[in-house]
């Protein structure tokens, strides 16, 4: 059955949980569910939007113009032998992780705290950060993708990743529907789950909604004159971690206002900035 589009209001268009309205939902169900659904935003003329592509993501409108689309494809973790694994994109990281854990496999357990979809962490790159080097790409062997065209299998060597990028963030009309992983056996001391979680109770603020990360170049200073100045609103940058918005509001002007006043001061002082964050106005 065709996916169908319509009205939709909620809190949980991004993480970051600001109230929207979207004129133009639909769920993706099915992976052919994607090219029609981008040719009739492209016969109505309407940007488009995947949920789930990527969890950094802010609507800096309330009211929303452009199609949205969430992934709401069947969750599946299917043993292909040896060391290979298909996983569908909806799969949430932790329920990945556990069973790989429960396997006795390598994975991106530093990705434990990250409240993502495997589809999002695919096109975001996601991983440790530059000193430890471990990102999701390192297990990668083939992503099945879709796109106006069609259904499509793409190489991890198509795939341009990099330290947090890949191919997915430069075409915003390519969707993840899956990927082959292999996952090797390992021998694992301790649970590296739960050290993740217990890392990030001590070194990340996650008591508001937010979206990780929001910034990979910035300057820091300009951080923390607007961490200041937005101190006693209910959004601003967190006090554990500079680089984190964090958001209490329902409305979205809050935290639009802000992220506006990192890019105006940034441009002044001739800083080079670059959001992680996916901002849709």
């Amino acid at each position: 059955m065709p996916a169908e589009i319509q009205r939709r209001e909620g809190r949980d268009f991004s993480l970051f949980r600001s109230r929207h309205v979207a004129e133009n939902f639909a769920e993706i169900r099915r992976a052919e569910d994607v090219p029609e659904l981008l040719k009739i935003a492209g016969e109505r003329g309407l940007g488009t939007v995947f949920l789930g592509g990527g969890s950094n993501i802010f609507f800096a409108s309330r009211r929303i113009r452009q199609l949205v689309m969430k992934n709401a494809l069947p969750e599946a973790i299917e043993h292909l032998g040896g060391d290979r694994f298909r996983v569908s994109s909806s799969v949430p990281m932790l329920k990945l992780l556990r069973r790989m854990k429960e396997l006795g496999r390598d994975c991106f357990y530093c990705l434990a705290s990250a409240p993502c979809q495997i589809g999002g962490a695919i096109a975001m790159n996601a991983g440790s950060g530059p000193r430890e080097g471990i990102s999701v790409s390192d297990y990668i062997e083939s992503v099945e993708a879709a796109n106006a065209e069609g259904l499509l299998t793409l190489k991890k060597s198509e795939l341009g990743f990099g330290y947090r990028r890949s191919a997915f963030l430069d075409n915003p009309d390519l969707f993840a529907v899956g990927a082959v992983f292999v996952f090797p056996k390992k021998k694992i001391a301790g649970d590296p789950i739960a050290e993740r979680m217990e890392w990030a109770r001590e070194h990340q603020d996650l008591r508001f909604p937010n979206c990780g990360s929001l910034c990979s170049r910035y300057d820091a200073r300009i951080l923390r004159l607007v961490r200041a100045l937005y101190r006693f609103c209910p959004a601003g940058l967190s006090g554990k971690k500079l680089n984190w918005a964090q958001n209490r509001s329902e409305n979205p002007a809050w935290l639009a206002s802000m992220l506006r006043l990192i890019e105006i001061l940034h441009a002044l002082a001739g800083r080079e900035l670059k959001f992680e964050l996916r901002i849709v106005r």
